[in-house]
C-alpha cells in the first residue's frame, strides 16, 4: 500500500458518463480519501458527447484534490490516459475505469504488489481472477481471437491479460513510458506493456475481481477493427 508521504495519483478516462457519474465518482472520491488521504484523481472527459464535463465540473467544484481534464472531440482512451498520466505528479499512478468493472476494494492490493514491481496489471484471464459478470459470448470469442493476433504480432504471451483497465505504475515509470506512446486507441495498453518489456522493466499480472458493465461505453467492434493497424504501428514505432 502507498505510504502516507507519497502521493497516489488516479487516473480515470470518461466518455458519456452522465448516467453514472454521481454514484461512481462519489464512491471513488470517499474511497481515496478514507484509505489513501494523500491523493489526487485527474479525470479526463474524452470529448464525451452529454453532458458528462459540465456535470463533472459541477460534482468537483471545491475539491482540490480532483482535477477535470476535458476536451474535444473524442480522441480515444490511450489519449485520455496519456493525457492524464503526463498531468500527474504522484509516485504512484493508477488508471481505472469509470464504470468501476474492478472494485474499488482491489487498489490496495495492487498498490502492495506494486513493492516489488514497477508496473502490476490487472487480469481477468488467470486461475485465481473472480469473474462475477462474465461478458457476452461474442466478445469472449473475439478476445481470444485478438490475442492470437497479439501474440503473433507483437509477442507478450506472458501475460493473460494486456486490456484489463485497472493498472499501476511507479510514478516516473508511467510517466516516461506514456511521454513515449502514440497509439490513443484500444492498443494503448499493448503499446506499453510492449515498450515496458522492450525495457527490461520489471511487470507483474495480478488477478483481479471483475464484472462487465452492460453500460460500458467501450466501442468493442471499433476496437477490433483498428486492431490490425495499431498492433502494426506498435511494432513500426518501437523495434
Amino acid at each position: 500500500m502507498a505510504s502516507v508521504k507519497s502521493m497516489l495519483s488516479v487516473i480515470i478516462p470518461a466518455y458519456n458518463e452522465a448516467k453514472r457519474l454521481g454514484g461512481n465518482f462519489s464512491a471513488v472520491i470517499s474511497y481515496l480519501n478514507e484509505h489513501f488521504p494523500n491523493f489526487e484523481l485527474i479525470i479526463v472527459d474524452d470529448g464525451s458527447q452529454d453532458n458528462t464535463s459540465q456535470l463533472i465540473a459541477k460534482f468537483i467544484a471545491g475539491k482540490s484534490k480532483v482535477q477535470l481534464i476535458s476536451y474535444q472531440p473524442n480522441r480515444g482512451k490511450g489519449y485520455a490516459v496519456r493525457t492524464g498520466v503526463l498531468a500527474s505528479h504522484g509516485e504512484i499512478v493508477l488508471f481505472m475505469d469509470a464504470d468501476l468493472s474492478t472494485p474499488l476494494l482491489e487498489i490496495p492490493r495492487i498498490l502492495k504488489r506494486l513493492k516489488d514491481a514497477d508496473i502490476v496489471i490487472g487480469s481477468r484471464g488467470t486461475a485465481n481472477s473472480k469473474i462475477e459478470t462474465p461478458p457476452p459470448f461474442y466478445r469472449k470469442h473475439a478476445s481470444f481471437i485478438f490475442d492470437q493476433i497479439k501474440f503473433a504480432m507483437v509477442g507478450l504471451r506472458d501475460y493473460k491479460d494486456t486490456q484489463c483497465g485497472f493498472k499501476a505504475f511507479r510514478g516516473p515509470v508511467a510517466r516516461s513510458l506514456f511521454a513515449k506512446s502514440q497509439i490513443d486507441r484500444f492498443m494503448f495498453d499493448v503499446e506499453i506493456l510492449y515498450m515496458a518489456q522492450k525495457s527490461h522493466l520489471k511487470i507483474q499480472e495480478m488477478p483481479v475481481t471483475w464484472a462487465d458493465m452492460p453500460d460500458s461505453t467501450v466501442r468493442f467492434w471499433e476496437g477490433v477493427v483498428n486492431m490490425f493497424r495499431d498492433l502494426w504501428r506498435i511494432k513500426q514505432l518501437h523495434s
